[in-house]
C-alpha cells in the first residue's frame, strides 16, 4: 500500500513529471518498485524511494527485470543510489541482491554498513555559522544553521530565491501559490497599523526575449513591473534527441543543477557527468560511453524533456 500522505504527494510528483495520464502504471509501479527494493518498510524517507523509482519506471519504461539487467547503467534517482549504498540504514530483510552490488560497483560506491549516524564526523556550527555569516550576512540564525547543517541544497537555494523575491513568508498563503488574475484585488498586512490593497491591473504582452510588463495598483498607486515570464518559450525551439551511442540523454523531464564536466575533460562509462531533479528527485546522470566530451547541450537551470540531448562524449 502507498502511504496514505505519500499519495496526494505522488500524485502531484507525477503531475510535474508530465505522467499524469500514466497514473494507474505508476501505482502498478509503487508495488514492484517495492518488491525491486526488498518489501521495505514505507515512511519517510524510505517511502519517497520507492515512489522515486516507481515514476523513473513509467518514464523509462522498464519492467521488474529491467532494473535487475540493466542496473549498471540506468541512471537510477540519488535517492535509490542512497538507499542501497546503506545511506539511510539497513533494511529488516537486508538489501536486494544482486541489485545493491550491481549498482554500488557500477558507480565506483563503497557500501556503508551498520548505522549511517554511527560514522559521521562531528559537526562544527560555529565555523558553519561564521561561514555562512561571511556569504549572507549577520541575519544568520541559529535555526539558519541548523537548516543548512540538515539540508544544505534545499538552504542555499531558499537563500538565491529569497535575493530575487525577498521576505515572502507574510504573503497570505493563498496569495503566495496561486497567482492572481487580471482583476484581483486583495488586502494583506504590510507593517503594524498598515494594511496594503494590492489589485492587478494587466499583464503585458510577452517580448522576444520573454520579458511582460505587470500593472498593479497599489493603494491607488500604479506600478509598472517589469518580469521573466519562465513559461515561455522561444517559438520553434526544439532540443535535440539523444540517438548516438555516445549521447548522453534526459532519463526524464526535469531541470538541470548540476554538470559535473567540462567539454574536454575524459570520463569513463558510468561516471557522474550531470544532476537533474525534479519535484525533490534528484537523478545523477552517468556518462553511456567513454571517452572525451565534446559538446554540452545545456546549463545549470535549463529544463529538459525525456531523452533530451546533454552531451556528446566521442
Amino acid at each position: 500500500e502507498i502511504p496514505g500522505g505519500q499519495y496526494t504527494n505522488l500524485l502531484f510528483q507525477s503531475r510535474q513529471l508530465g505522467l499524469t495520464d500514466r497514473w494507474p502504471q505508476i501505482k502498478q509501479k509503487y508495488a514492484e518498485a517495492n518488491w525491486i527494493l526488498g518489501d521495505i518498510p514505507k515512511v519517510t524517507p524510505s517511502s519517497k524511494v520507492v515512489g522515486d523509482l516507481a515514476q523513473f519506471m513509467v518514464a523509462q519504461n522498464l519492467e521488474m527485470k529491467d532494473v535487475v539487467d540493466q542496473a549498471d547503467t540506468l541512471a537510477f534517482p540519488e535517492s535509490v543510489v542512497q538507499y542501497l549504498r546503506g545511506e539511510i540504514g539497513v533494511p529488516p530483510g537486508g538489501f536486494p541482491e544482486p541489485l545493491r552490488s550491481t549498482v554500488l560497483k557500477s558507480r565506483g560506491l563503497e557500501p556503508i554498513e551498520g548505522r549511517p549516524g554511527a560514522s559521521l564526523d562531528d559537526y562544527n556550527f560555529e565555523e558553519a555559522e561564521e561561514l555562512l555569516k561571511s556569504k549572507y550576512g549577520e541575519v544568520i540564525t541559529d535555526k539558519d544553521v541548523l537548516s543548512h547543517a540538515l539540508y544544505p541544497n534545499v538552504f542555499i537555494d531558499w537563500k538565491n530565491f529569497e535575493a530575487v523575491y525577498g521576505q515572502v513568508g507574510d504573503l497570505p498563503t493563498h496569495l503566495f501559490l496561486n497567482p492572481l488574475v487580471e482583476g484581483d484585488e486583495v488586502m494583506f498586512p504590510f507593517a503594524e497599523g498598515r494594511d496594503v490593497i494590492l489589485k492587478l491591473v494587466s499583464l503585458g504582452q510577452a517580448t522576444d526575449d520573454g520579458t511582460r510588463v505587470v500593472t498593479f495598483e497599489v493603494n491607488g498607486e500604479r506600478w509598472f513591473m517589469p518580469v521573466t515570464d519562465k513559461s515561455q518559450e522561444v517559438a520553434g525551439a526544439r532540443r535535440e534527441k539523444a540517438t548516438d551511442p555516445g549521447d548522453v540523454g534526459s532519463p526524464m523531464p526535469g531541470v538541470v543543477v548540476g554538470l559535473k564536466v567540462e567539454v574536454g575533460d575524459e570520463v569513463r562509462e558510468g561516471e557522474p557527468v550531470a544532476t537533474l531533479s525534479a519535484m525533490k528527485m534528484e537523478t545523477n546522470i552517468p556518462a553511456t560511453a567513454s571517452g572525451k566530451i565534446t559538446n554540452i547541450m545545456v546549463n545549470i537551470g535549463d529544463k529538459l524533456e525525456g531523452d533530451d540531448l546533454i552531451m556528446k562524449i566521442e
